[in-house]
């Protein structure tokens, strides 16, 4: 079994879950599932909850990307790799959070900056 097998499978599920919020996501703002209330002030509540959900999809769609991202990096036999400093990310690390390209020190100098 490949190193990352079990990872990659994690990933997968992870990313079908994600694509199943986004579609609902979607739906709600398009308001598919029911039509726009007459109602001034419930308009304003519905376009309140529709930015609230439009930030949600926008997280979610990120997320997505990095999972994307993590699962061509298998693929091509360059996961586990850190993007910055080019060391061996500790299998710790990407059990935690799977869609990382960076080892913790390259991470937090991100974040610093």
């Amino acid at each position: 079994m490949e190193k990352y097998e079990q990872i990659r499978r994690k990933l997968i599920k992870r990313k079908e879950n994600l694509e199943h919020r986004l579609n609902n996501i979607d739906k709600d703002i398009l308001h598919t599932n029911t039509p726009p209330d007459p109602d001034s002030e419930e308009q304003a509540l519905e376009r309140q909850n529709d930015e609230v959900l439009d930030t949600l999809g926008g997280l979610v769609r990120s997320e997505l990307e990095e999972i994307n991202m993590a699962l061509i990096r298998i693929e091509q036999k360059e996961y586990g790799t850190c993007s910055v400093c080019r060391k061996t990310i500790p299998i710790e690390r990407l059990k935690a959070v799977p869609h990382t390209d960076r080892c913790v020190v390259c991470a937090d100098l991100d974040v610093e900056e």
